[in-house]
């Protein structure tokens, strides 16, 4: 205790002789230390004032505010600023252009607020708005600018940070490109101001002004000047285009519709065309806050960009390293390969199924796409180029050679991981991994890919059983595994697909030991095709899977329990689970605004092995018949998640999740395996309760360190929502709001309350709220979130839907890494 009050005396003494500093003494002359903006007002909020964001309060009151205010915008009994008279004037305001003007203003204040929010010295977490308490590196600065001696230069180069003036923050730049960007978004008559407020000695923060004005929208929009094959291409696509009568002006839809010529005629053979080639005209005079768009061709566009291109020759050039030269050379009809070596580094075949173009069909953007994304699913090249070279030097011809420039990865690849794990019932886990991967292991660009990984852990409290050890478990395992970059099948493999294949084998092997319970040993090989035709649609197709479970020993303790719980002694017990898995994943396209993720997998096990069963005279129905003298599982399971992602504005999101499943254990067993079993709680799933502790059904666990084990089930429900909304920089908010349960599909004894009744699924669902902070460091998101029952389905003790004996014993705190969803 001594030790620690001399290190807490140190560093307050450290803090209060850096706090004498000045953070102004050592600055420019003439220059004044920048502290952040003051405020950003737009003429709407000088109306709804925002209450102080001292205020615990305000930010709720804010988002009522909010809410009303688009309510008297859509209902036309207020206009969407001010100084919109004719939105004001107009007896009845169309719905449909006052959610367009709201939209349009609320995405140009994003992109404005981010021009003018430039973040001082010491900004609490990247904010422009507030400033840390402790400005450490200001006075380390003003300390030691100056000084000469050893520690000075190590104390300036280790705390020191440089003030960032009023000057080189450069308002009046800022309000030019602020002004700009709200010209981009139709905000015409669009003005912004500034207006420094200084306190104290040579200290100021940036006060900024907004007046948008009102949008112009789009009138009339017409194509003209274009060739004839080219008008009728756009003519036939005028409902792909985003420009729309009616839409506000938008500068980026603007430069989407060119970049969607572009395409359109790039996917038809005019290789050379680019989107620059197209112009715009507007006229904003002739009708009060319209625009009257015309878009044209450029004048004077060379001959080849309006003439049709084909594909002639693939010409190939392999080097395993940037500086290598190609010494051998293999031609192979229309193909020429360039090596270095004595082998060709990847064989053909692998080429001629990744490259879609093929020698005197039309050059399309698509097939060159496509191109890209194979060679890159490949996974076997540190780089690569694909050039389109014009056969005719003099461009009066129509014929494009493929160029491709391609250098080979390095062979081998590892890797390193450490992790340490909180689980349920107490307990710490901490493990090691480490994964070898060799790539193009066969010259066909193959991966072959060997992880070994190993965890234990120990209790985070002790038990005063007689025995008791607080290394409790451990686990190891490893997983062997071969990629092919294609659907191979045994004896031939299938060429023909023009989108990315994979097919695995893998070989895994597991231990694991609980110390006082049971030592298992499992064994699996699984085969896995995966497929993507489509770029937002990914499918999985397992046809082969086998998993053999050995339970090597086990104590009376774990007996006992297995005792009192049969059917958790069936879904732990030696067992073979032959199955079957699909998976299917839609991730729908970045462009939309309202993004949508769902998932379906179906997985069956033990059917086929009944048949065969069944075709030797033993019943389908007959249960605990064994293969290789163990019985083997039998069941089907489905399961699906849905996600959705509303954008409210550019930073604010409701984001939903619907989840069920089903699992039907029949023929041979009655009850699945363990580990395919469905539970709900934890910092996943209903977050005001802890993992594996709701469920099934209103059954009331005893509440002991093993309850988790029984507390799954057969049928999953359960649904999210979760409203996102920035803080101050890189921290955000959510508040949330989780249900969910699982039930069993038999009565069990030993879990009453358990079985699955449509009439009782409203009160045996788990509810809670709750509110989370995320700190988003772009590559890393960590949360942690207070969840707050409800609703415990399982407590009989308190009468009425909010059943929570005590507050306290309603709250559970998590913290993650990553979204919940």
């Amino acid at each position: 205790m001594k030790a620690c009050s001399y290190q807490f005396l140190i560093i307050l003494a450290f803090l209060l002789l850096l706090a004498a500093c000045s953070t102004t003494s050592h600055l420019p002359e003439g220059e004044i230390l920048y502290t952040g903006v003051k405020d950003i007002t737009y003429p709407q909020d000088r109306k709804h004032k925002k209450k102080s964001s001292k205020d615990s309060t305000g930010v709720i009151v804010a988002i009522a505010e909010s809410v009303q205010r688009v309510d008297e915008v859509l209902s036309g009994k207020s206009p969407l600023l001010p100084d919109s008279t004719a939105l004001a004037s107009t007896p009845a305001v169309d719905k449909e252009e006052a959610r367009k003007e709201l939209l349009a203003l609320e995405i140009a204040r994003e992109e404005v607020n981010a021009v003018l929010e430039y973040a001082p010295n010491n900004a609490l977490f990247g904010d422009a708005y507030h400033r840390t308490p402790f400005p450490v590196g200001l006075w380390a600065y003003n300390r030691y600018v100056n000084r000469t001696s050893a520690l000075s230069r190590w104390m300036f180069k280790s705390f020191a940070s440089q003030p960032v003036l009023v000057s080189s923050v450069n308002p009046a730049t800022r309000i030019k490109v602020a002004t700009n960007t709200l010209h981009n978004y139709g905000f015409f008559q669009g003005k912004v101001t500034y207006e420094l407020h200084p306190y104290r000695k040579r200290k100021a923060k940036i006060g900024y002004q907004v007046s948008p004005g009102k949008v112009f929208r789009l009138d009339s929009i017409a194509y003209t000047g274009f060739p004839a094959q080219a008008d009728s291409m756009i003519q036939a696509t005028r409902k792909r285009s985003l420009l729309r009568s009616g839409d506000p002006f938008n500068v980026l839809n603007l430069t989407g519709e060119q970049s969607r010529l572009e395409s359109l005629f790039r996917g038809e053979g005019y290789y050379f065309y680019r989107a620059s080639y197209a112009t715009y005209k507007a006229d904003t005079v002739m009708r009060p806050y319209k625009v009257q768009l015309v878009m044209t061709p450029q004048a004077k566009i060379p001959p080849f960009v309006t003439r049709r291109w084909y594909i002639g020759n693939l010409h190939v050039h392999m080097t395993k390293q940037d500086t290598d030269t190609t010494r051998h050379a293999l031609r192979l009809r229309h193909t020429r390969f360039d090596y270095n070596g004595d082998k060709i580094p990847l064989r053909p075949g692998v080429w001629f199924r990744n490259v879609a173009h093929r020698p005197g069909s039309l050059y399309r953007q698509a097939d060159q796409d496509k191109t890209q994304e194979l060679l890159s699913s490949l996974g076997v090249f540190s780089q690569y180029n694909v050039n389109y070279v014009p056969r005719d030097t003099t461009m009066k011809g129509d014929t494009l050679d493929v160029h491709i420039y391609a250098t080979l990865d390095k062979p081998y690849m590892s890797n390193l991981e450490m992790n340490i794990t909180e689980k349920n019932s107490d307990r710490i886990s901490p493990g090691l991994s480490f994964s070898l991967q060799r790539k193009n292991v066969f010259r066909g660009g193959e991966l072959l890919d060997w992880k070994i990984y190993g965890s234990y852990e120990w209790r985070t409290h002790h038990d005063h059983l007689k025995g008791s050890n607080i290394f409790n478990s451990y686990e190891v395992g490893s997983v062997l595994s071969l990629n092919f970059g294609h659907i191979l099948f045994p004896g031939f493999s299938l060429r023909s697909f023009r989108f990315p294949t994979q097919t695995r084998i893998s070989v895994n092997a597991d231990w694991m030991n609980r110390t006082q319970y049971y030592n298992l040993f499992s064994l699996g090989l699984d085969v896995a095709y995966s497929w993507k035709k489509h770029s937002t649609t990914t499918h999985e197709f397992i046809p082969f899977s086998l998993y053999y479970d050995k339970l090597l020993s086990y104590s009376t303790r774990f007996d006992s329990i297995m005792q009192e719980n049969p059917a958790l002694y069936i879904s732990m017990r030696d067992r073979l689970v032959p199955s079957m898995k699909y998976t299917v994943t839609y991730q729908s396209a970045s462009r939309h605004r309202n993004a949508l993720w769902w998932q379906l997998s179906i997985k069956e096990a033990g059917n086929v092995t009944s048949a065969l069963f069944a075709l030797a005279g033993q019943p389908f129905s007959r249960q605990d018949k064994q293969l290789f003298r163990n019985p083997f599982a039998q069941y089907i399971r489905i399961a699906s998640e849905l996600h959705n992602n509303f954008r409210i504005t550019q930073k604010h999101r409701i984001v939903t999740r619907l989840s069920a499943g089903l699992l039907y254990a029949y023929g041979n067993s009655e009850v699945a395996p363990y580990s395919d079993q469905f539970f709900v709680g934890g910092a996943n799933s209903v977050r005001a309760f802890t993992i594996r502790t709701v469920g099934p059904g209103h059954y009331a666990s005893p509440r002991n360190k093993y309850s988790y084990m029984d507390q799954t089930g057969d049928v999953k429900l359960e649904a999210n929502v979760e409203y996102r909304f920035p803080l101050m920089g890189s921290l955000n908010g959510a508040v949330f709001l989780d249900a969910g349960n699982v039930w069993l599909l038999r009565d069990d004894p030993a879990r009453p309350g358990g079985k699955f009744r449509l009439s009782s699924v409203f009160r045996d669902m788990a509810l809670g709220t709750g509110a989370g902070l995320r700190y988003d460091m772009d590559f890393l998101v960590l949360r942690l979130d207070w969840g707050i029952a409800l609703h415990d389905p399982a407590n009989n003790e308190k009468k009425g839907f909010y059943n929570i004996s005590r507050f306290k014993d309603g709250m559970a705190l998590h913290f993650a890494i990553g979204y919940p969803f």
